[in-house]
């Protein structure tokens, strides 16, 4: 069992989002929940 996702957690990508130009295994902070099943992640790249 996972524990819940929380604000400010790293997360990554399980999956190719080609439409938003992110790919699997890309890592990303949760910086906002919107809805029970929904959160806001932020990612960067090097060039931020």
């Amino acid at each position: 069992m996972n524990p819940p996702i929380q604000l400010l957690d790293i997360v990554a990508l399980t999956e190719d989002l080609p439409n938003r130009g992110l790919g699997r295994g890309q890592v990303g902070t949760v910086v906002e929940f919107l809805a029970p099943d929904a959160v806001e992640v932020e990612f960067s790249d090097d060039e931020g």
